[in-house]
């Protein structure tokens, strides 16, 4: 039986993302037959499938989702070997790999990376974007240096240190009613349209017993616990939302506004370091920088 190699996982990954044999052969670089055998190769091997097809594309089946996960760090773990291997040729040495959770990957990360970079003109820098859970995980493995990912969290080969207390703000279109005032309270939500912070984030306790304390119920249009999202969704005349300051920060572009909420729902952003591994200089050194800029952008 044909053994499971490195070009069947990639066919598989690729066609999982882009949804289309055709597709993937093309990003692949290689046929469109070729793409079809490997996946059969690996669907008998494995002794189910993988997709189905179904309105024009391949769709991934249960087992290949539950596959994800591992596929994508396996392959997150070679394009690191392989930028590395280009970063030694051209005689950059240090290397900060960092993952984030959304929130802070929008804007204030990309951002204060560059400045950093900007800085310390030898170093190269890895960054990629992952849900909590994820983060955790790659960070215990070591495949990351850094990681930041929401509080509370408990996992084994992780050390954990509060990054920022980002306490929750309101934010809005600069016309609505609320854009007067500097001070925003949860009896002022009330009745008002509102994208909800999602019943499954950290936040969500917190502010929900805030409403129930002041017998405050808002009209929630939408629910979600993506801040980005909500905050897409305010911009788009949705209605008003609750998030950390970071997203309200990154969505002034768009034009939202944000006021102070009391009281405070916290937002309680972590950095997570692998254990029993020494950090190294360049570790300590980009974190000293971050939460002098997470400062600065409190002050402004």
């Amino acid at each position: 039986m044909t053994q499971i190699g490195h070009k069947h996982w990639e066919a598989f990954n690729a066609v999982l993302h882009v949804g289309s044999f055709t597709q993937a052969a093309r990003m692949l670089r290689t046929s469109q037959p070729s793409i079809s055998r490997l996946l059969k190769e690996l669907q008998e091997r494995l002794g189910f499938a993988l997709f189905t097809r179904a309105d024009g594309r391949s769709w991934p089946t249960a087992e290949a989702l539950a596959l994800h996960d591992e596929v994508e760090r396996s392959f997150v773990g070679l394009e690191r070997i392989a930028e590395r291997a280009a970063q030694i040729k051209e005689r950059r040495v240090e290397q900060l790999r960092i993952v984030s959770m959304p929130a802070l990957a929008h804007q204030f990360l990309p951002a204060a990376l560059a400045r950093f970079l900007r800085e310390h003109q030898g170093v190269a820098a890895a960054l990629q974007v992952q849900r909590s859970e994820t983060i955790a995980s790659w960070v215990s493995t070591r495949q990351f240096d850094i990681g930041f990912a929401m509080l509370p969290m408990e996992k084994p080969g992780v050390e954990i240190e509060l990054f920022d207390p980002a306490i929750g703000v309101c934010v809005m279109l600069p016309d609505h009613p609320l854009a007067a005032r500097d001070v925003i309270t949860p009896r002022d939500l009330h009745g008002l349209a509102f994208v909800g912070k999602g019943r499954d984030s950290f936040p969500h306790l917190p502010f929900q017993q805030a409403l129930d304390d002041a017998g405050s119920v808002p009209d929630i249009r939408v629910d979600t616990p993506i801040a980005a999202v909500a905050c897409e969704l305010v911009a788009s005349g949705v209605g008003i939302t609750v998030t950390d300051r970071f997203t309200a920060n990154a969505f002034a572009s768009r034009g939202l506004v944000w006021r102070r909420f009391e009281p405070d729902v916290p937002y309680n952003f972590g950095v997570l370091f692998p254990s029993h591994s020494q950090r190294t200089r360049l570790v300590e050194e980009f974190i000293r920088f971050l939460r002098s800029e997470s400062l600065a952008a409190q002050q402004q």
